[in-house]
């Protein structure tokens, strides 16, 4: 009896082994299987992600080229305008053939600033004024009594040439309106900087008075309609400065 049993085990190990081998064949070619299916799965993502990274090394490559010249160009700007600001002509007329906004608002600034030179002020008012459009908001300011006189008439020479229109205007009647007023222009706080009087100061401040009332006055003539409405909105309460203004202007 027990060596039947012993037959019966005997017999179903060596049935159950090939069994066990054949599942555990079968688990290792699934397992290859889904491997290379994921390995194909994984190529294109791989690629898409390679491509990426190329893409985004050359647009940072670009960008950073673009950043180098940018900051180059700025501070070849920034010392020609230092260049051009000591009254250097030149330096103004190159920095204008710079193909960049920034470049204008150099010279609109140079144009403005106080502590440069005169020669380099008067350059960027001549390149401003040769524009195919001109910004009078940048110009008309120019025309107040606090410039110099040679700024008020380079200035006054653009908008003759080119129009004056209700920027130009309203800051042409009231800088007279202002000197009307009694607030000196800035060759009047010049000389009274002056410790003892020369015997031409009163015939250099006649001189500078009558250049700009001559420099306001064609500006006023210029657009006459504008100036009668501007009058009428802005100084109705100083009839006498109005009434002054209108004797020396043409009929709209």
């Amino acid at each position: 009896m027990k060596n039947s049993l012993n037959f019966v085990s005997a017999c179903l190990r060596v049935v159950d082994t090939p069994v066990r081998d054949s599942i555990g064949l079968n688990s290792s070619r699934e397992s290859l299987s889904r491997n290379k299916m994921l390995r194909k799965l994984k190529r294109p993502e791989l690629a898409v992600l390679a491509i990426f990274l190329i893409v985004s090394l050359g647009a940072w490559a670009v960008w950073m080229h673009r950043w180098n010249t940018q900051a180059a160009r700025r501070d070849e700007m920034n010392a020609l305008y230092a260049i051009a600001s000591g009254g250097d002509p030149a330096s103004v007329r190159r920095l204008a053939e710079y193909p960049s906004p920034e470049a204008m608002q150099f010279i609109e600034k140079l144009a403005q600033d106080r502590n440069a030179f005169p020669d380099g002020r008067l350059e960027a008012i001549n390149v401003l004024g040769a524009r195919q459009s001109i910004d009078s908001r940048a110009l008309a300011p120019l025309l107040w009594i606090d410039q110099p006189l040679d700024m008020r008439h380079a200035v006054a020479g653009v908008f003759k040439q080119r129009g004056c229109e209700k920027e130009c205007i309203s800051v042409t009647l009231a800088a007279p309106h202002a000197v009307w007023a009694g607030q000196p222009t800035f060759e009047m706080q010049h000389y009274a900087q002056i410790p003892s009087s020369t015997p031409h100061l009163q015939e250099n401040l006649d001189y500078f008075h009558k250049q700009t009332d001559a420099d306001y006055l064609v500006l006023l003539n210029s657009s006459p309609c504008l100036t009668g409405k501007s009058l009428q909105t802005k100084y109705a309460l100083d009839p006498e400065f109005v009434d002054k203004v209108r004797k020396k202007i043409g009929l709209c």
